[in-house]
Parts: C-alpha cells; structure tokens; sequence
C-alpha cells in the first residue's frame, strides 16, 4: 500500500492503522504523529463501516479518499436479459497517451466480453460530456462508464438510474450513489509522493507543482495529498501556479517559462497532477537546469528511461496508475454488473503501488525510450494494478 511503501523509506515512524476503517470517520484528517518525509494514516467517508466489512486489505487502501463511501443502489439490482448488451463510453479529450490508452483498452476488453460499445469523446468541457451522457441515455444503453471532467453529472447519473440504466465512472469520482466510482485513491498518491520527494530533498527547498484541469477531481485529490505530506515539511515551500491541460507539451513550455521568470529559484522537486514527466524533464534540460526530482504520476516510459540511465545522478519518484490496468479494472466491474452479482459500495478505491529508486527496475523494459510520454503499462512490465480478487470481493454472489 501507498502510506506503507512510504513510510517504509524513511526511518521515522508512521501510523499503520486506518482510522477511517474504525467506525467510520466522517471526515478526513491525519492520526497520529508524523515528520516531514513519511505518511500518516488518513481518516476517510464510510459512516456505515461498509469499508471495513470488505477487510483489511481494503480499508487500508482507502485511507485519505476524498470521496464517501456508500451502499450501493445497484447492490440487489439484475439485468432484464442475459446477453445482447450495449454499452456506452463517455470520456474527455484524449489529450495523452494515457487517455488513449484508457479509451482503447476499455473498448478492447469490453468486446472481448461480447458486448457491443458506443464510444464517445469530448472536448474538455463538462457540458459536452454530460450531452454525450444524455444521448446514450436516450440510446438507451445497458450500462454507461464515463470518465467526469468536474462535479455536476449527479442529475445525469440520477436521470440514468431512473431509467434502470447502471452508471460506473472511473478514474475521478462522482458522490452519488447510483453510480459505482472504479478509481484510484489519487490523495494517498498524491500524499505518499510528495513524502518521497520530500524526504529525498532533506526537508528542504522549493517544490514546483505542475497541475493537470484545474478542478478535475483526480488533479485536486493529488495536490490536497501532497499538500498534506508537505505540511509536515516546515522546510519546504510548495509552488503550485502552473496548469497545463495535462499536456506534455504544454508542461515543457509552462515550466521553461516559469523557470526563465525565476532564475534565481531553485527548484528541488516537482509534483504534478498526471503523467507530464517526459514535458518537464524536457523544460528543465532546455533551460540548462539540473532535472531535480520529480513525481511521475502515472508512470512514462520516458520518464523511467531518463531515471534507469542516470541513477548515479538522479533520483526519481514514480505512480503506477497503468491506464490498461484501470481499463480492465472497470470492465470487470462492468461484466459483474451485468452477471447480476451485485456491487456492495458506491466507490471501488485501488491503491496504486509507489515507485522508487529500490523498485524501479521491476517497473522498466530495454525498450523504453527517453522523451517517449507514454504511459508504463500493466502488458509493458507484467505488474498487477487490481487484481481480480480484490475486485471481486467488491461484489456478492
């Protein structure tokens, strides 16, 4: 787990035992004591205790989630038929790699499953997304997974379940109980990366934060994670101005600006909301600035071809949050949904393992090249995201 792969880096002490699992905490905030550079365990929404109920395993991959855990509406529900099934796909602009990967993935393996898709992509506006909702509801699909820019789907998610249409949102989370959140807990990441940098920086020095869409919930849960860790860090000073779409592109010319406007700044680590590594490595060459740590988040093959050839000189942070791995992820939930099994919760949280300089190897292949800004992912390296036991245990039977 993140908080435990972490900690587990540093010689001082961290909490180990969730306190939201223990009855439910309706609020998130850390126990115990902590020092700059480990992670303490996160209280999180679950007031019934559903969590707990899962097991251990799974309370603790929650701690810190932003969003509340609910009984899910569709815990009894089954579909009318048996075979035959549509389903829908609602997801935001493919500005990445990572998007790509995601949209392919999910429609690979949910025709693998012998279901008909309706794949449809926006722009990066919600209204765009949420007419492209509306109209797979007037299609009348039998399950509709959609990809939320920002709030405001919950009266699309409620129009759907009206209709006895099943809705699974999945990398950012929608509060609501008609839908089933398929995401990964982007505050632990965001937490237990910022403690890697920190700790590798000393405690000491300015952070540059480079944020994906402003509001988009897995940007906002990975900076309110960071900022966390960070607080415990009266050393260090976090700069988080720039956005950048989530473009890689975009990142490398933000960040060579923000560096020709600073000159004097040094920087000791970066952060950022998705995966832009192989744009900021870029920025920080081109303005003859020494590439200081940076949080991979979401893993770039370039990004760890830049790390695994300059170890003697450079030491990286990384998430692996494969966009194959989620796809698969969600169309499991998918197919159990549509078997009838019943899902037990509103929200299916994985806890994305952190890497570091003692794991990246497992992480990286001969083929991977420097500048490359795709995404690691799970057929690159063999490495599990969620397993189908652990998905599973989200379900009856």
């Amino acid at each position: 787990m993140l908080a435990f792969t972490a900690a587990g880096c540093s010689s001082s002490t961290t909490t180990t035992a969730s306190s939201g699992s223990s009855g439910g905490s309706s609020s998130t905030g850390s126990t115990g004591s902590s020092s700059c550079g480990t992670v303490p365990t996160e209280s999180f929404k679950d007031t019934a205790g559903l969590v707990k109920a899962l097991g251990a395993q799974y309370e603790a991959a929650y701690s810190g989630y932003s969003g509340t855990v609910q009984a899910s509406k569709w815990a009894s529900w089954k579909p009318s038929k048996t075979s035959g099934f549509t389903i829908g796909i609602s997801e935001s602009q493919l500005s990445n790699p990572y998007q790509t990967l995601i949209n392919t993935s999910l429609q690979q393996y949910l025709k693998a499953d012998g279901y008909k898709v309706i794949d449809l992509v926006s722009s990066n506006e919600v209204t765009s997304q949420i007419a492209q909702f509306n109209q797979l509801i007037t299609d009348k699909v039998d399950l509709i997974i959609y990809q939320p820019l920002a709030s405001g789907f919950e009266s699309v998610v409620d129009k759907a379940a009206a209709a006895g249409i099943p809705s699974i949102s999945m990398l950012n989370n929608v509060v609501d109980a008609n839908t089933v959140n398929v995401v990964p807990n982007s505050f632990a990441a965001g937490e237990a990366q910022a403690a890697a940098v920190a700790k590798i920086m000393g405690g000491k020095g300015t952070v540059l934060g480079v944020h994906g869409i402003k509001g988009v919930p897995i940007d906002t849960d990975s900076f309110n994670g960071a900022k966390a860790a960070l607080a415990l860090c009266s050393g260090i000073t976090l700069d988080d101005s720039i956005y950048t779409d989530f473009s890689p592109t975009t990142a490398q010319t933000s960040v060579q600006q923000y560096l020709a406007a600073n000159p004097t700044k040094t920087i000791g680590g970066v952060l950022e909301g998705g995966p832009m590594t192989t744009g900021i490595i870029s920025a920080f060459q081109k303005s003859g600035v020494t590439v200081p740590t940076i949080a991979d988040n979401g893993l770039t093959t370039g990004g760890v071809a830049y790390w695994t050839a300059n170890q003697s000189k450079y030491q990286g942070v990384g998430l692996y949050n494969p966009g194959d791995g989620l796809a698969q992820a969600v169309a499991q939930v998918a197919k159990n949904m549509l078997d009838g099994k019943g899902v037990k919760v509103s929200d299916i949280v994985i806890d994305p393992p952190l890497v570091t300089s003692s794991n990246v190897s497992s992480f990286s292949k001969s083929t991977f090249k420097v500048g490359d800004a795709s995404t690691v992912t799970a057929a690159d390296v063999n490495q599990p995201f969620a397993t189908s036991a652990y998905i599973d245990g989200f379900f009856g039977q």
